[in-house]
């Protein structure tokens, strides 16, 4: 099996290919973070594959090139993601709220599940950019964010729960005059480890 880390040839020991491939993917990904590099895609035998537990599941792959790329590019890409993201789930929040008080319920579900998924992205991907940065997230000096992350959970289980009692205004209601500010709250933390990518990471 030939191994390599962005076309350069790694010597991996025949003892960690016999463990299989999330030994060799281990091993990889040490020698890339060694290098403040993570690693973004697989190509087996020229083939990409991107899923982690894809490749651990492949069976044979004589040929594995792992791509990786520098942290602090990764962090910066997922930030701008992060902070152009806000505004839009804003506005959607905002077409929930007009959707619920117009009478339309349905709709208003369906769109409040996806952006629930949004949410969960969000919080998700702060949480692996402050990870990669070697920053913790409740020593940011751009509020308390362990507060701030228990309110917005608080405010997502009132609002799962008035929406299974049916009462949708009190939903609206919610959505406008607290999940909206919660979720605004998210753009001073991501301009304060946007200020993190010219510092050295640990």
């Amino acid at each position: 099996m030939r191994v390599r880390l962005d076309d350069e040839e790694l010597s991996i020991s025949e003892d960690i290919i016999e463990e299989g491939k999330e030994a060799v993917f281990e091993a990889v990904r040490k020698s890339a973070f060694s290098k403040n590099r993570v690693i973004v895609d697989i190509v087996v035998d020229g083939v990409s594959i991107q899923d982690e537990d894809a490749f651990f599941s492949l069976s044979g792959g004589l040929d594995i090139n792992f791509a990786s790329q520098p942290i602090k590019d990764l962090v910066r890409e997922s930030i701008d993601e992060g902070k152009n993201y806000i505004p839009t789930l804003v506005r959607g929040l905002q077409g929930i709220a007009t959707m619920i008080e117009e009478g339309n319920e349905a709709g208003a579900k369906g769109s409040f599940s996806q952006a629930i998924d949004g949410i969960n992205w969000l919080v998700g991907v702060f949480a692996k950019s402050c990870a990669l940065l070697g920053v913790t997230a409740s020593g940011l000096a751009s509020g308390n964010w362990e507060s701030d992350s228990r309110e917005l959970n608080q405010v997502l289980e009132d609002m799962i729960s008035v929406m299974e009692g049916g009462r949708m205004m009190r939903m609206a209601y919610i959505i406008r005059e607290r999940l909206i500010p919660s979720i605004e709250k998210f753009a001073s933390y991501w301009s304060e480890i946007a200020s993190q990518l010219d510092s050295p990471i640990q």
